[in-house]
């Protein structure tokens, strides 16, 4: 996993911390896979609440670990929130949480603590599942979308900050597309639509991040990077007049980039542009509603190259499509020569049209709750296609890196920070980091994460 601090839980901190609560953030993803570390931290901070952040391939791992904090701390209240949970409520509920919150978190969850806290009625707190006499009992969710420009910049004081490598900040929520194989925040998380920042307060936060932090490096988390060519631009325009010196990797669609576009965020130090291509077939893009062409994304793709911005791409194989057409994608990645790939295999994940209806798709999942088979990392047995044998998986994998390798790129394995093409697949033991290591690490203050 790349080793960014988690962003969602950090509003939810930041909003508790400034209305009176103590907050303490464990990352286990930066801090290590011994449980031993979080009992610890549990013991030494006493909380009278804990929440846990689950996303699908995490849930394993969460229900593990509140079913053992049930155990040793049966009085202590439990939240759960994120994508899998505004999926699956009452198996959270099940697995011993008391409280699920649905929908974005900053004030649902302080509505509910102060609530608690004052021993009100916590009925009427916007999106909450909880168990009554009846069963699970679930409020509406907030109906429109938080405000981002409102809400305070994260405290990066919550965070262990020596753990990472490089800084995080979104610039938007949400994506107003509906590619059939993401599970998409929009209409999972948020109600509906997506929520934008100003361009004005990104550079703020990136002032405060430059100033207060001496940050180099930042990773937008956005799905799509600020949306809207004029918001893009404009944010171009106003980082280089703000004399600002940070430089920052955005995730975009290779159709909001053009050569005005690109040379614009090039010259507001964006270093690297991470792009979802996922196949070299017009037709499996069709099926999986990306609503965008090979021959548009091979422009948008060009334009950042030319424009001196290092391009990483993301594929996946197994969409739905004939294994002459997954191919398609090898002489795809040849003549596009991005920087980086990054190839995966479809993983239908819950919130999916894949997921909910996958024999429409010709995909077969044998056990729909075998979450720790959902991730990308590696091949296993519980998602088979009938396009395409596990065999003929593996092959075509064998088929890519044998002739990327021809063309100079080299496995993630084994791969330097010197060696400008690099790719990675499910049959690599690592993948690429984020930021390449040839460049000198964020100078972080370790005073500010004293506040933990």
């Amino acid at each position: 996993m790349y080793r960014e601090y988690p962003l969602g839980v950090g509003f939810i901190g930041t909003v508790l911390k400034e209305h009176g609560y103590e907050v303490a953030i464990f990352d286990q993803n930066a801090e290590g896979q011994d449980d031993e570390l979080l009992w610890q931290t549990v013991r030494t901070f006493a909380p009278e609440v804990v929440g846990f952040s689950v996303i699908t391939p995490n849930y394993p791992v969460a229900r593990a670990q509140i079913t053992e904090l049930k155990r040793r701390y049966p009085e202590t209240l439990v939240l759960a929130g994120g994508i899998h949970v505004n999926l699956f409520p009452e198996d959270l509920l099940a697995d011993g949480a008391d409280y699920a919150v649905l929908g974005e978190g900053e004030y649902s969850t302080l509505e509910l603590l102060n609530r608690l806290t004052e021993g009100g009625d916590v009925g009427g707190v916007h999106g909450i599942a909880m168990m009554g006499p009846g069963g699970i009992r679930i409020t509406p969710k907030q109906p429109t979308a938080l405000d981002l420009d409102a809400l305070p910049f994260v405290d990066r004081g919550l965070y262990n900050l020596p753990k990472y490598t490089h800084h995080s900040m979104v610039a938007s929520r949400g994506c107003p597309y509906r590619c059939k194989f993401c599970c998409n925040y929009t209409g999972t998380v948020l109600v509906k639509g997506v929520a934008v920042r100003s361009h004005e307060k990104v550079l703020q936060e990136l002032q405060y991040l430059e100033q207060g932090f001496g940050a180099r490096e930042v990773f937008f988390a956005d799905d799509i990077f600020l949306l809207k060519k004029s918001e893009m631009l404009a944010f171009a325009k106003t980082y280089v007049e703000s004399g600002l010196r940070i430089c920052w990797m955005g995730q975009m669609r290779a159709d909001s980039i053009d050569r005005e576009v690109a040379e614009a965020l090039a010259a507001a130090n964006c270093r690297r542009i991470y792009f979802g291509v996922e196949s070299g077939s017009d037709e499996i893009l069709a099926r999986a509603d990306k609503r965008m062409t090979t021959s548009r994304i091979l422009e948008g793709v060009s334009c950042a190259k030319r424009a001196g911005i290092r391009v990483k791409t993301g594929w996946i194989y197994g969409l739905p499509g004939s294994v002459a057409e997954q191919r398609k994608s090898i002489e795809f990645m040849l003549r596009m020569r991005p920087h980086e790939i990054s190839i995966h295999q479809l993983i239908p994940f819950p919130g999916t049209p894949y997921y909910q209806s996958p024999a429409d798709f010709g995909i077969r999942i044998r056990d729909p709750k075998d979450f720790e088979s959902f991730c990308y990392g590696g091949l296993g047995n519980n998602v088979s296609f009938d396009y395409m044998s596990p065999a003929q998986l593996v092959e075509l994998l064998e088929e890519t890196a044998e002739a990327l390798e021809r063309e100079g790129y080299v496995s993630s394995d084994v791969a330097t920070a010197a060696d400008p093409f690099i790719y990675t697949t499910p049959l690599n033991r690592n993948s690429m980091t984020v930021f390449r290591s040839d460049r000198k690490e964020v100078s972080l203050n370790p005073a500010m994460s004293s506040a933990r």
